[in-house]
């Protein structure tokens, strides 16, 4: 099974020099994985698995056996010298500097995504005789349940973002992926809590269809924008069936925003709100969900597609925040 990974997505998109590969991207994978080792591993007690797991899934991608490191056969320390491996500036070549510095960018992401994962899957709360079976007592303080671990995964990776943010590299870390970052405003205002929001694994389809809208648009396809409305669509659809008002013969979107502004449904949105919406579908999803025909397809201008993007995260994040 194929892996996503930073360095795939953003191969020939982002290109990293000696400048920028030391005085950006070197002192951020040592934050990364300080974060990472202070944060995160000594409260979350990850076992040897996780980190023999996480070296196998990169490796593969990397098409290696395994991430190779001298004088490192813990699975925990091979990974964490890997990150901390510094490039021979020394090297004329470019290329093997950028690809040092995106595959060390790869297992950061990696390392958080699998950590949240990880929390997911822990049991709400861990009982005593879960405790007793630890057969150590001094991990017992560190045996956590569901919510706190994802709680300590999330400050760590807010730290993350930040410090990518204060940095300088134009990136962003939101639910397992490292991407590049639109202004700080729009982050702070709109990414930021809509990204916290889609993590809930409710919203799972919509989380995915937006990191698409977001490939594409950081790869230059027209389709971007065509993405975002289907993770629209798809927050509507969630609503809908939540709330008991979808009947199984809705042909699209717009009948699915009737139900979000029936008055008999006790107008979840006003008009006005469902007017817009019909048109930013009518707009944005339909001409890419349907064949031009003799008209050449439609193409939004790069300022367009992200005005078309962050909009659809605003209107999903209100729509989101109107659930009880």
């Amino acid at each position: 099974m194929l892996t996503d990974i930073f360095l795939r997505r953003y191969q020939g998109v982002l290109e990293y020099d000696k400048d920028r590969a030391k005085r950006i991207v070197a002192p951020t994978l040592t934050q990364a994985r300080l974060i990472f080792e202070q944060d995160v591993q000594p409260k979350l007690n990850l076992p040897r698995s996780f980190y023999r797991d996480l070296n196998l899934q990169l490796g593969r991608e990397l098409s290696a056996a395994r991430l190779w490191v001298i004088d490192a056969d813990n699975q925990h320390e091979r990974c964490m010298l890997y990150l901390s491996e510094t490039p021979d500036f020394s090297w004329g070549n470019d290329a093997a500097i950028d690809l040092h510095c995106k595959t060390r960018l790869s297992l950061v992401e990696l390392l958080f995504r699998n950590a949240e994962e990880y929390a997911r899957r822990l049991p709400k709360k861990v009982s005593m005789l879960d405790s007793l079976r630890s057969r150590d007592w001094r991990k017992l303080s560190r045996l956590k349940g569901r919510n706190e671990a994802l709680s300590v995964v999330r400050k760590a990776t807010e730290e993350l973002s930040a410090r990518l943010q204060a940095n300088g590299t134009q990136l962003v870390y939101h639910n397992g992926l490292i991407q590049i970052a639109s202004d700080v405003r729009t982050t702070q205002r709109i990414a930021k809590p809509f990204w916290e929001i889609v993590a809930d694994p409710k919203w799972k389809t919509v989380d995915h269809e937006m990191k698409e809208a977001f490939d594409h648009l950081d790869h230059g396809q027209r389709d971007a924008h065509a993405h975002a409305a289907m993770a629209l669509e798809s927050t509507i659809k969630i609503i809908s069936d939540e709330k008991g008002w979808t009947r199984g013969n809705e042909n699209g979107a717009a009948n699915y925003i009737d139900h979000l502004v029936s008055a008999n449904n006790g107008r979840f949105i006003e008009v006005w709100e469902s007017e817009a919406l019909k048109v930013l579908f009518r707009e944005l999803r339909n001409p890419q969900s349907h064949g031009a025909g003799s008209n050449p397809p439609p193409r939004l201008l790069d300022a367009q597609q992200t005005w078309a993007i962050e909009s659809c995260m605003s209107w999903i994040k209100s729509l989101v925040q109107r659930m009880p």
